[in-house]
């Protein structure tokens, strides 16, 4: 069995005491509904596609709030892009996901929901 080559760490930084629900998948893998306490993370690790089609997404919710993005895109994310990485750390905000800058050392590539 291969090691995973790249890991996917997401962070409940809602704030508000709020609970994060989120379910994570591919095309191929389904990593079933999960629950993050305030301030909690979650990871999972797995090898890219050769061919550079991994896609992982996730559907975000708390309270009446519910959204999706794509955790993982291997065109945005793979080791060698501007913004790629082998260990990819998102930060859940009420305002979108913040994707930690592996040249700086903060959560500063935002993006907001759709």
């Amino acid at each position: 069995m291969s090691r995973a080559s790249t890991t996917v760490v997401i962070y409940n930084d809602l704030g508000g005491g709020l609970p994060l629900r989120y379910h994570c998948k591919s095309g191929d893998d389904d990593l079933g509904d999960r629950s993050l306490a305030p301030g909690g993370s979650w990871s999972f690790g797995f090898t890219p596609d050769i061919f550079g089609r991994t896609l992982f997404f996730c559907s975000f919710s708390w309270g009446n709030e519910s959204h999706k993005f794509d955790i993982y895109k291997q065109s945005r994310d793979k080791e060698f892009q501007e913004f790629g990485c082998k260990k990819c750390e998102w930060k859940i905000r009420k305002n979108g996901p913040c994707k930690l800058n592996g040249k700086t050392g903060v959560f500063d590539g935002c993006f907001p929901w759709d």
